[in-house]
């Protein structure tokens, strides 16, 4: 190999491994293998020469451009240098500096060091001081030369340093003081002294002062949201005491209430009993279970010259002078006193999902006579309920007027006759058994949930009138809705109740089966099932002993408005699933009380809480009655939400269209459910959501567009094929191979 210019060489003790590790890392170093070469002898003829500098044994592959080769080699001296220097410095610093409050430490270049200088600061609580340290890089070339005294006074009266030192002692001090004053002096265990132990843990083996702020930080919002978790728990415990849940409805427990418990099977004169009371009382309340039933009852009276004015969740229809109400129950005003008052279905006390309302009602409606209509199966649970309240309860027990049998075998759908009432369990078979009919040549109405109450009224007229042969209706009918029914013929003997599909419960299907045969219209009233199920398994259900109606059966309750407003006051948080969060832990032990499931209040409040709302304004949205479930009801309420939200008014042409042509029932039935949502919303925020009486008009308009489409289909002319189920229906005719039979 040619000779090369000869290149600075290394100091004689100089390390290797260092040389290799320096070198190795410049941009010009390259080995055999990076050159693509199997001997280094071949190097010369690519222009490369061997490094030439002390390499550990099976290193000492390294070449460089052989032009640049001095170079090179000076620039890895001079980086070589450096670090001897730098680890020469750090070596004195360790002797000069042992035992002081300042340190060398290795920079992040090879000709940097870092200085540290740390302090403590204790602090009245903590059980160590506060170690916290500052830090700055300085040149190798800044301190090269000075001797050990220079080098200890020059490090330690580093200004900068100092003056950071300083400030973040002041930081960590007024972060200190604020937690102190926030956590003030409470007999309550959650002093400043409980957070110390945390804020120590929380600092440990960190320096910096901006983490260490960062981590108290962390632990701090910890700290204070269990504490608020635990006051807010016991302020639930000791200012709404669940336990004794009657004593939070001051104006009922200032009556001497006298209870009235009507029971009976159907068709036994619950209502009728309960109406004529109403009508003989200066003033009245109705609650009722459903909204087209405090319709009809609000009908009724006003028809009978008792001015009442209806009120539900969605709608309000004021008469003037009216000192009489029909609600539904949810509706309750526990402050409005009255004379009588009737609680319809009271039964369901033991329903898991609305039994709160019952509770509540039950617990709180001011009146001096309270009707309870409801179930034989409610007594025992009725009559524990009085005696905890120690107060005075009358039984009434009814007889059913006219008399109901089982039929002891399965219809088919060709049995079904005029008169009859079908019974399905959600909407998509309700239109199925209707098309299922109405191919024998049958008419039908159609009654279920989604239905406006307008429809559903109309809908039950042409019934009542002889309009249409047959009604298909889900369970809604055995709340107490009056038709000329003569037989009621289930077409499944389970129910999805929002979780999962389960059997019918005994009386559940007492109360369906119970609307046959009204009384002056028919002399007898049967019910039984028709294209499945069996007449013993109908039978099954109806011996089944009903759980939730039991001796131990618990009464559910949950916050109201006013309630969670008291607690947010209170604890200073306006997150609300926090504060449902600390009801549903509210104590109830010992009582017959038991705080029903809250999953869907804090649905919504998780989604309140994720917006720029004032609190007063999500507390109102808290309650709106929209299922979230529900695509449709879900894009609504965000409308909503989001118009509370910007403050902007939002026209009902947003959400429902003026013209609907075209639209099928399913489209009406959702835009009737949105109207429904803009009143709810224009009574809370009425500057917002300005057009109330105009969504008035657009739901009458619209349940008298899918009246009209539920009668037109109804009267439809026939041809072979019209109205026939489809295939895999259980109603549909089933195809058959082979020979008819005769």
């Amino acid at each position: 190999m040619a000779d090369h210019p000869e290149a600075p060489a290394a100091p004689a003790e100089a390390d290797p491994d260092l040389i290799h590790e320096i070198a190795r890392h410049h941009p010009d170093c390259l080995t055999l293998a990076d050159a693509g070469l199997a001997r280094i002898e071949r190097a010369e003829q690519v222009g490369l020469a061997p490094l030439g500098l002390p390499l550990p044994r099976g290193k000492r592959d390294l070449l460089v451009p052989a032009a640049r080769r001095e170079a090179i080699v000076r620039e890895i001296l001079g980086q070589l240098d450096r670090q001897l220097r730098r680890n020469g410095l750090l070596e004195t610093a360790r002797r000069v500096l042992d035992g002081a409050h300042i340190s060398l430490h290795p920079g992040d270049a090879r000709d940097r060091v870092k200085l540290v200088m740390t302090d403590e600061m204790p602090w009245t609580g903590m059980t160590q001081p506060i170690r916290f340290a500052v830090s700055r890089t300085i040149d190798v070339d800044e301190l090269s030369g000075l001797h050990e005294a220079d080098l200890h006074r020059f490090l330690n009266a580093d200004a900068a340093l100092i003056e950071r030192l300083h400030e973040d002692a002041g930081r960590l001090a007024e972060r200190l003081w604020i937690y102190t004053e926030e956590a003030g002096t409470p007999d309550d265990g959650w002093t400043f002294g409980s957070l110390c132990d945390r804020l120590v843990r929380a600092g440990r083996n960190h320096q910096d002062a901006d983490e260490i702020l960062r981590r108290w930080d962390r632990e701090y919002d910890i700290w204070r949201r269990g504490r608020a978790e635990a006051r807010g728990r016991a302020f639930v415990d000791r200012h709404f005491d669940f336990s004794r849940f009657e004593r939070l409805f001051p104006v009922a427990r200032g009556m001497a209430r006298r209870l009235v418990l009507v029971v009976g099977p159907t068709n036994s004169g619950k209502t009728h009993r309960a109406l004529e009371a109403l009508r003989e009382a200066r003033s009245g309340l109705y609650l009722a279970p459903l909204r087209l039933l405090a319709l009809e009852v609000a009908d009724r009276l006003n028809r009978d010259g008792t001015p009442t004015t209806l009120l539900t969740g969605e709608e309000e229809a004021r008469v003037p002078d009216a000192r009489h109400l029909s609600s539904t129950i949810e509706m309750l005003d526990p402050d409005r006193p009255v004379d009588v008052a009737v609680i319809d279905e009271i039964q369901m006390l033991a329903d898991p999902d609305r039994g709160w309302a019952w509770t509540s009602a039950l617990m709180g409606v001011p009146a001096g006579t309270v009707y309870l209509l409801g179930a034989p199966e409610a007594r025992s649970l009725v009559e524990r309920v009085a005696a905890h309240l120690g107060e005075p309860l009358e039984i009434v027990e009814l007889e059913r007027k006219t008399p109901l049998r089982m039929i002891e075998r399965r219809l088919e759908w060709d049995d079904v006759e005029r008169g009859d009432a079908l019974i399905a369990f959600s909407r998509r078979d309700v239109h199925l058994i209707r098309d299922a009919v109405q191919s024998r040549d049958l008419t039908a109405a159609v009654l279920y949930g989604a239905l406006a109450p307008e429809v559903r009224r109309r809908e039950a007229e042409r019934f009542l009138s002889g309009e249409v042969d047959v009604v298909v209706a889900t369970d809604a009918i055995g709340m107490g809705l009056n038709l000329p029914v003569r037989r009621v013929l289930f077409t499944a003997l389970e129910k999805f109740d929002g979780t999962a599909v389960r059997p019918l419960s005994a009386g559940e299907v007492r109360q369906i089966a119970g609307r046959a045969g009204r009384f002056g219209q028919f002399e007898t009233g049967e019910f039984g099932v028709v294209a499945r199920n069996t007449p013993q398994a109908l039978r099954t259900l109806l011996e089944r002993p009903d759980p939730r109606l039991g001796p131990k059966t618990a009464l559910t309750v949950r916050p109201t408005r006013g309630m969670l407003a008291r607690l947010a006051d209170y604890s200073g948080t306006s997150e609300l699933a926090l504060l449902l969060d600390w009801f549903s832990a509210a104590k109830t032990d010992g009582s017959p009380y038991a705080v029903s499931e809250l999953a869907p209040l804090r649905r919504h409040a998780a989604l309140l809480d994720e917006r720029s709302l004032i609190f007063a304004d999500k507390l109102n949205l808290l309650f709106i009655p929209a299922d979230l479930e529900k695509e449709a009801e879900a894009r609504l309420f965000t409308t909503i939400v989001q118009a509370v939200e910007r403050r902007e008014a939002m026209a009902v042409g947003h959400v429902v269209p003026a013209r609907t042509e075209g639209l099928d029932d399913q489209a009406l039935e959702d835009l009737s459910r949105a109207c429904d949502l803009y009143y709810w919303a224009s009574r809370r925020f009425p500057d917002l959501f300005p057009d109330r009486a105009i969504v008035a008009q657009r739901r009458a308009a619209l349940s008298s567009r899918l009246g009209e489409l539920l009668a037109s289909r109804a009267r439809r002319q026939r041809d072979p094929g019209h109205g026939r189920p489809k295939q895999g229906f259980r109603g549909a005719p089933r195809k058959r191979f082979g020979p008819k039979r005769r």
